[in-house]
């Protein structure tokens, strides 16, 4: 009964949302049109709301973001359970992320994301912090096609097979058209996709990503990262992790990718079964679901088979030590709305309790505000 309360609180709130914005945006279209040229277009508001975001004295200050709910079902906590075998589960909440920009020296700005997320079972929040700052960075260009970003912020890969997480430390972007290019290095804490048996720990690495444009509608990707003194089992070790793929773009409704990774670390669970050091992950795609665009959607299937021990950590909710096939659809019925859901049969790829893999079936549908 809490849970539904709870749901149909949050999805009122959600309801509500974008009528206050309409009002608002009209108010502010009649003050514009006072304006000779577009670039004062809401120039006496104190706060104004853009179509992408909200922004505080001419863009000192811009936040935007997105609230969410989620329900999960099913297998949820199989894919690294320290059990076996391991309940059904069901996993009820409500995220709200929030971008804040401030503007620092020309195009320098400092970054911050918020983000609580709430279980709708128990009202608690989730995490260590009721309001957790995830990212804390200052980022913008050294030179001409040259741009850099310090402090906490999200490493991502290639393709997301090797990272998806928060680090912090520093990034350096060669951005151009023919090689673009990333270095970034720092520190990591967290065992390696989240695997129980604890291999991981803080450590410090250095990540080279580069990106091939072969054509418009082909591209080439590929990561490599080092990791020191990483935690196995009692041992230490250096790590070297690597990531290549590619995508494709078809035409205007079909897409598709596939990438590979792999790490030189070997490490054996408790049954003496080998921990899998490499992984696999490919997707199709029909149609795009456009957040501008009412009635736009998507519908894809994809493919995982995610060792543990195969990234630092893989995108992809339930690919961390997954074998398995996911469907789902993405529908956005009013602009800046989108519904979505998916269904993933699958199974662990090394056994975290015991010698027999676990079912990882897994059924999501959740509604999404973007503002």
């Amino acid at each position: 009964m809490n849970i539904q309360k709870n749901f149909a609180v949050v999805c009122a709130a959600l309801a509500a949302l974008p009528t206050a914005f309409a009002e608002t945006a009209s108010v502010e279209r009649d003050a514009a049109a006072l304006a000779t040229t577009s670039d004062y277009v809401n120039s006496g508001s104190v706060i104004r709301k853009d179509e992408d975001k909200i922004s505080i004295f001419n863009d000192l200050l811009t936040v935007n973001g997105t609230f969410r709910v989620r329900a999960d079902t099913k297998d949820i906590n199989a894919n690294n359970s320290s059990t076996n075998p391991t309940p059904d589960a069901s996993n009820t909440n409500f995220n709200a992320e929030f971008w804040l920009r401030a503007k620092l020296y020309k195009d320098w700005k400092l970054v911050t994301q918020i983000e609580p997320n709430i279980d709708l079972k128990t009202g608690k929040f989730n995490g260590d912090h009721d309001v957790p700052v995830n990212k804390l960075y200052a980022e913008g260009s050294i030179t001409e096609g040259v741009k850099a970003r310090v402090g906490k912020f999200g490493a991502f890969s290639s393709y997301g097979r090797v990272w998806d997480t928060e680090v912090t430390g520093g990034e350096i972007f060669f951005d151009n058209k023919t090689l673009p290019t990333k270095i970034y290095a720092g520190r990591r804490t967290g065992s390696l996709n989240d695997n129980v048996w604890g291999i991981g720990g803080r450590k410090h690495f250095a990540a080279i990503q580069s990106s091939l444009p072969i054509n418009e509608n082909i591209n080439v990707g590929a990561t490599v990262s080092y990791m020191k003194d990483i935690d196995v089992r009692g041992a230490k070790k250096n790590a070297v992790f690597g990531e290549i793929g590619a995508d494709v773009k078809f035409n205007d409704d079909w897409r598709w990718m596939a990438a590979v990774s792999k790490s030189n670390i070997k490490a054996y669970n408790d049954a003496g079964q080998k921990i899998k050091n490499d992984g696999v992950f490919t997707e199709v795609r029909y149609k795009l679901a456009d957040w501008k665009v009412r009635n736009s959607y998507d519908v894809f299937l994809n493919y995982r088979r995610v060792g543990a021990l195969s990234g630092v950590s893989s995108v992809q909710d339930y690919s961390k030590n997954v074998q398995g096939v996911q469907v789902g659809a993405t529908y956005v019925p009013w602009k800046n709305w989108k519904v979505s859901g998916f269904y993933l049969a699958g199974k662990q790829v090394t056994p975290t309790a015991g010698s027999s893999r676990q079912d990882v079936n897994v059924l999501r549908g959740q509604v999404e505000y973007k503002f």
